[in-house]
């Protein structure tokens, strides 16, 4: 049994910790929170049966944070301790159903022991109930369970026969249309003993329209089918039904209507898929195939994609983080793309930017290859997005330089790389100077110092490397012109030549005339 203790005062969660006879009770202390926010984030990452919490607590009080746990494992059983006899407080508290309410002035731990105990005693005898239910429900419809399992998995694939087994087995008479939804609810929630409660709910609300489900419990999903057809705007109300009785918020994705029973599996499957909407939404939604996810970015992410890129190859990690919030922003608003999409999209970002700091690092590891497992495996956008620029911040601190020797070629290394990225625009040196927070004289006489050459000279030189590179892969001389920023092509020859000693036509299978 897994106890978490919600105490702002150190004194008192040592008191706590140390006083009560965890093991002996059959209990693991697997947490401890001092404010009400650190408390929501860490019951959702270890879901513990009893809480003990106060209710004066900063952030977030305590009655509001059982309010939230609530929604997130009802079944969690929750202790008051408080300073206060408020009625106020106790009202409330018992409104939100706590098992018990203690004063911390008379606070016995024997008597504490005694009311761990009991709950504990209540969880596991609620639990074994649930799981006799369940296990009687599932002999007693044991036909029917194998039947939907069949008709689901695509095994059934003749509609008349699966017309005559639902007729035989009296869940449905002739059916005119059918409908297939799929209800979703958090990966962490308690799904035994919720499952008999949601298709209670399902019954009582639909009636004889609810053919059957199939129950998913390892992705802690429901799957159904309706001999009717209901709209989104239909079902709003019952979702707010099933979170008042259970405590837990659903998301459900529904079909349009078919009439041939073979086709559920189908409809299903694009049912599913609907469900990664979940990733962009803050709450769990209702999605219909009016929704859809897009394979192909839209021009505006294209754009923002492009700029990130051009941001971290020239380590302006700040401007990229800039745009990765107007990228969220974007990514959130429909039609969305998928989220595998997205997802290869910011760990492309996450590797450019261990590619761009791999020469500053020193030999130190850059790259963090759990991470990406990590960033595939969050189910928000904004959990992805957080991993990212959290390592963002972490490889930036590769940047920060000083004035030693080695840090002085690290500013040049940082300022060569910004000037091959940016070697379509007109470069000036007071530019770099500004973006670097660099005095321009003394950047002049750095950049000499390191390079062996002028901060002049070594952009001309890129500039007619990239030219170079450029007529190989069959460029026009006005096409590189235009591309590197001359404003016409005698400019761009009288350039090439001064820094070559040839004209760009001794590289170039395409000769033009220069007027």
């Amino acid at each position: 049994m897994k106890v978490m203790i919600v105490e702002d005062e150190i004194l008192v969660r040592l008191g706590l910790r140390k006083a009560i006879p965890w093991s002996s009770l059959g209990m693991e202390l697997v947490c401890e929170a001092m404010d009400g926010d650190e408390a929501y984030e860490m019951f959702k990452q270890h879901n513990p049966d009893i809480v003990l919490v106060d209710i004066e607590l900063p952030k977030m009080d305590g009655l509001k944070f059982i309010r939230y746990a609530k929604t997130h494992h009802s079944g969690a059983r929750f202790i008051v301790l408080t300073c206060q006899q408020d009625m106020k407080y106790t009202r409330e508290a018992i409104q939100l159903q706590v098992s018990d309410f203690l004063l911390k002035s008379t606070l016995d731990m024997t008597e504490l022991c005694g009311i761990l105990q009991n709950i504990s005693f209540d969880i596991v005898r609620e639990r074994g109930e649930a799981e006799k239910a369940l296990s009687m429900n599932a002999s007693l419809d044991l036909p029917v369970k194998v039947f939907m399992q069949k008709w689901l998995s695509g095994a059934m694939t003749d509609s008349a026969q699966i017309q005559q087994q639902l007729a035989e087995m009296k869940l449905a008479g002739k059916i005119e249309r059918l409908q297939a939804w799929v209800l979703q609810i958090d990966i962490h929630s308690p799904f035994a003993i919720l499952s008999s409660q949601i298709e209670r709910l399902a019954r009582n609300r639909f009636g004889s329209s609810l053919i059957g489900n199939v129950e998913d419990a390892q992705h802690r999903r429901w799957h159904f089918i309706l001999s009717d057809s209901f709209r989104a705007s239909d079902l709003k109300q019952w979702l707010r039904k099933v979170k008042e009785h259970t405590g837990i918020q659903v998301s459900l994705a529904m079909s349009v209507s078919f009439t041939h029973p073979h086709e559920w599996p189908s409809h299903d499957r694009k049912v599913v898929e609907l469900l990664q909407l979940q990733y962009f939404d803050d709450e769990p939604g209702i999605y219909d195939e009016s929704h859809f996810l897009n394979e192909a970015m839209s021009d505006t992410v294209q754009k923002l994609k492009k700029e990130i890129y051009d941001c971290i190859e020239s380590l302006q990690f700040a401007a990229a983080k800039h745009k990765l919030t107007d990228l969220q922003a974007e990514l959130k608003r429909p039609p969305h793309l998928h989220p595998n999409v997205v997802k290869n999209m910011l760990t492309e970002f996450l590797f450019r930017t261990w590619s761009a700091c791999e020469e500053l690092a020193s030999g130190k590891q850059v790259a963090n290859h759990q991470l990406v497992d990590q960033m595939y495996m969050t189910r928000k956008l904004e959990h992805t997005v957080a991993l990212l620029v959290q390592d963002m911040d972490r490889t930036e601190g590769y940047l920060s330089l000083t004035n030693s020797v080695e840090d002085k070629s690290r500013v040049i290394v940082l300022i060569k790389q910004y000037i091959k990225t940016h070697l379509q625009q007109e470069i000036s040196l007071q530019e770099i100077a500004d973006t670097f927070h660099i005095n321009s004289s003394y950047l002049s006489r750095l950049f000499r110092e390191v390079s062996n050459v002028s901060f002049t000279e070594f952009v001309l030189h890129e500039k007619t490397e990239l030219a170079i590179v450029m007529m190989k892969s069959g460029k026009s001389l006005t096409e590189i012109s235009e591309h590197l920023g001359y404003l016409n092509l005698s400019s761009f020859t009288r350039m090439f030549k001064k820094v070559r000693g040839v004209s760009p036509s001794h590289y170039s299978d395409k000769p033009e005339v220069i007027k």
